[in-house]
Protein backbone atom coordinates (compact mmCIF):
# COMPACT_ATOMS: atom_id res chain seq x y z
CA UNK A 1 0.00 0.00 0.00
CA UNK A 2 1.43 3.41 -0.94
CA UNK A 3 2.38 5.81 1.82
CA UNK A 4 0.55 9.11 2.10
CA UNK A 5 2.07 12.51 2.75
CA UNK A 6 0.92 12.26 6.37
CA UNK A 7 2.29 8.71 6.77
CA UNK A 8 5.76 9.88 5.77
CA UNK A 9 5.59 12.88 8.09
CA UNK A 10 4.01 11.17 11.09
CA UNK A 11 5.62 7.72 11.06
CA UNK A 12 9.21 8.47 10.13
CA UNK A 13 12.09 10.59 11.35
CA UNK A 14 12.51 13.20 8.61
CA UNK A 15 16.12 14.16 7.93
CA UNK A 16 16.86 17.22 5.83
CA UNK A 17 19.77 19.31 4.61
CA UNK A 18 19.19 22.75 6.06
CA UNK A 19 22.28 24.23 4.42
CA UNK A 20 21.75 23.48 0.73
CA UNK A 21 18.67 25.21 -0.69
CA UNK A 22 18.79 22.98 -3.77
CA UNK A 23 17.63 20.29 -1.31
CA UNK A 24 14.73 22.40 -0.02
CA UNK A 25 11.71 20.25 0.90
CA UNK A 26 13.56 16.98 0.20
CA UNK A 27 13.68 14.51 3.08
CA UNK A 28 15.05 11.14 4.03
CA UNK A 29 12.29 9.32 5.91
CA UNK A 30 13.84 6.88 8.36
CA UNK A 31 12.12 4.52 10.78
CA UNK A 32 13.46 2.63 13.81
CA UNK A 33 14.87 -0.42 11.99
CA UNK A 34 17.15 1.80 9.87
CA UNK A 35 17.79 4.21 12.72
CA UNK A 36 20.12 7.17 12.91
CA UNK A 37 23.14 5.03 12.05
CA UNK A 38 21.58 3.98 8.75
CA UNK A 39 20.46 7.54 8.06
CA UNK A 40 24.00 8.84 8.62
CA UNK A 41 25.38 6.18 6.25
CA UNK A 42 22.92 7.21 3.53
CA UNK A 43 23.67 10.89 4.09
CA UNK A 44 27.43 10.24 3.89
CA UNK A 45 27.05 8.51 0.51
CA UNK A 46 24.82 11.35 -0.70
CA UNK A 47 27.42 13.85 0.51
CA UNK A 48 30.14 11.97 -1.38
CA UNK A 49 27.98 12.22 -4.52
CA UNK A 50 27.51 15.98 -4.07
CA UNK A 51 23.84 15.64 -3.12
CA UNK A 52 24.08 16.75 0.54
CA UNK A 53 26.03 19.61 2.11
CA UNK A 54 28.90 19.14 4.57
CA UNK A 55 26.71 20.44 7.40
CA UNK A 56 25.12 18.05 9.88
CA UNK A 57 21.67 16.81 8.91
CA UNK A 58 18.68 18.22 10.74
CA UNK A 59 15.47 16.45 11.71
CA UNK A 60 11.91 17.72 11.89
CA UNK A 61 10.92 18.08 15.55
CA UNK A 62 7.78 16.16 16.55
CA UNK A 63 6.00 19.38 17.54
CA UNK A 64 6.44 20.74 13.97
CA UNK A 65 5.01 17.69 12.23
CA UNK A 66 1.33 18.80 12.37
CA UNK A 67 2.32 22.04 10.62
CA UNK A 68 4.30 20.09 8.00
CA UNK A 69 1.32 17.82 7.34
CA UNK A 70 -0.96 20.81 6.94
CA UNK A 71 1.24 23.10 4.86
CA UNK A 72 3.24 20.83 2.54
CA UNK A 73 2.15 19.08 -0.64
CA UNK A 74 3.69 15.69 -1.40
CA UNK A 75 5.33 15.57 -4.84
CA UNK A 76 6.38 11.94 -4.50
CA UNK A 77 8.63 9.47 -2.76
CA UNK A 78 10.99 6.64 -3.59
CA UNK A 79 12.10 3.72 -1.46
CA UNK A 80 15.50 2.19 -0.96
CA UNK A 81 17.05 -0.53 1.17
CA UNK A 82 20.08 -0.39 3.41
CA UNK A 83 21.19 -3.62 5.08
CA UNK A 84 17.85 -5.17 4.09
CA UNK A 85 15.83 -2.39 5.76
CA UNK A 86 13.57 -0.03 3.84
CA UNK A 87 13.78 3.76 3.95
CA UNK A 88 12.20 6.47 1.83
CA UNK A 89 13.17 9.77 0.27
CA UNK A 90 10.38 12.25 -0.27
CA UNK A 91 9.83 15.53 -2.06
CA UNK A 92 7.32 18.05 -0.84
CA UNK A 93 6.44 21.48 -2.05
CA UNK A 94 6.00 24.42 0.27
CA UNK A 95 5.33 28.06 -0.50
CA UNK A 96 8.43 29.26 1.37
CA UNK A 97 10.66 26.29 0.47
CA UNK A 98 9.79 25.07 -3.03
CA UNK A 99 11.48 21.87 -4.06
CA UNK A 100 13.82 21.83 -7.05
CA UNK A 101 12.60 19.29 -9.62
CA UNK A 102 16.08 18.75 -11.05
CA UNK A 103 17.56 17.95 -7.63
CA UNK A 104 14.67 15.62 -6.83
CA UNK A 105 15.42 13.72 -10.06
CA UNK A 106 19.07 13.45 -8.95
CA UNK A 107 18.02 12.08 -5.56
CA UNK A 108 15.72 9.50 -7.16
CA UNK A 109 18.43 8.37 -9.60
CA UNK A 110 20.99 8.15 -6.79
CA UNK A 111 18.75 6.03 -4.57
CA UNK A 112 17.78 3.76 -7.46
CA UNK A 113 21.45 3.23 -8.36
CA UNK A 114 22.76 2.77 -4.81
CA UNK A 115 19.96 1.41 -2.64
Amino acid sequence: MPLSARDLINHFEMYFDGSDMSNASLYLCIDSPVGDSGAQTIIATMRDAGLWSAEAAKTVPAEHKPMYAEQMTLIGYVSGNIAGKEFHASAYDHEKFPYKAERWEEWKAFIAANY
